[in-house]
């Protein structure tokens, strides 16, 4: 968490970007269609926490090169075919890529588009710090060229794109989802809404009485309690991850609600159903309520702590707090 709140100041030129689009929507009273604007700018974002600088969608307004359909059609693949004998191998290797090529089937373009956009990168800044006396870091894919294995050698090709396969699917998306899950309720909620907008206009009268500010930071924004409970509620209700994210019983093996699962049982739950659970959640889980996150008005301060402790996609499975 530190590491992503020490980049704080490479997100905001980002979202001020983003401000800047928005303002000119108004000005010409164009729709906005926020579940694709949070796209770009959650990839926005991660290309520039990872490269350093945006990867255009927010300037463009649209899916540049189709990389974020190309990114979830590739998802689609991956995690299905991770569940199968051989994962991706079926479909990735030479044979197959070949004549899905043929056939006109995209996923022989989701491998090579990604790989070819990754690979370029990843070259490019390992011959920019190899003629370089410098090898300070600005950046993620900095800390990825860098890396060592377990013997001390420098990583691989694969093992650096598989880094920077996770920040740009997992972390962006992830993201976008979480973006959509908070707006998405408020909007439909004029009340809470207002509660919403009345909290972040005061925080940011009172960070800039002196100064002036227009912009709250992270160390801010984490204190305001409905703030916080609208994104915790947004994402329980609709988390970003949605598949079961499988784990290996213990050696001696485990027992659930009085079933053994000796050590050869693989273990997964749905963050769908755990979110909604009402003996954690209550018996209104299934409602969109900020205010249980809230002591006093929805839950007991020790409610609020099982609540968190039990909060898939949020403490157990971490999407940026951007």
């Amino acid at each position: 968490m530190s590491s992503v709140v020490g980049m704080e100041t490479k997100i905001q030129p980002v979202m001020d970007s983003l401000w800047k689009r928005f303002d000119e929507f108004a000005d010409t009273r164009e729709p906005v269609d926020l579940s694709k604007w949070a796209s770009y700018f959650t990839y926005d974002v991660v290309g520039t926490l990872c490269f350093s600088e945006p990867l255009g969608f927010v300037k463009q307004g649209h899916d540049v090169d189709d990389f974020i359909s190309i990114v979830h059609d590739a998802v689609y693949w991956i995690v299905n075919l991770g569940f199968l004998p051989g994962q991706s191998f079926s479909m990735v290797n030479p044979l197959c890529l070949s004549l899905a090529k043929l056939l006109k089937f995209r996923i022989a373009e989701f491998s090579r588009s990604f790989q070819e956009f990754a690979v370029h990168r990843a070259v490019g800044r390992l011959e920019e710090r190899n003629t370089k006396q410098t090898q300070q870091s600005r950046d993620m894919l900095d800390h990825f060229v860098s890396l060592k294995d377990p013997e001390g050698n420098p990583a691989s090709m694969s093992a650096i794109l598989a880094e920077i396969g996770n920040v740009l699917v997992a972390g962006a998306d992830t993201t976008s989802v979480g973006i959509k899950a908070v707006l998405g309720p408020l909007l439909r909620d004029p009340k809470r809404y207002q509660r919403l907008q009345n909290e972040i206009d005061k925080a940011l009268a009172d960070e800039g009485s002196s100064s002036q500010k227009k912009t709250l930071s992270y160390a801010v924004i984490k204190d305001l309690p409905f703030l916080s409970g609208c994104i915790k509620e947004g994402s329980r209700l609709h988390p970003s991850i949605v598949y079961q994210l499988p784990r290996k019983a213990p050696k001696e093996g485990i027992t659930f609600d009085c079933y053994y699962l000796d050590h050869t049982t693989t273990i997964s739950m749905s963050p769908l159903a755990q979110n909604r659970c009402r003996e954690v959640f209550g018996e209104d889980a299934d409602e969109w309520k900020p205010e249980r996150w809230i002591p006093g008005e929805g839950s007991s301060e020790s409610q609020i702590k099982t609540m968190d402790k039990q909060l898939a996609t949020v403490s157990s499975y971490s999407t940026s707090s951007i």
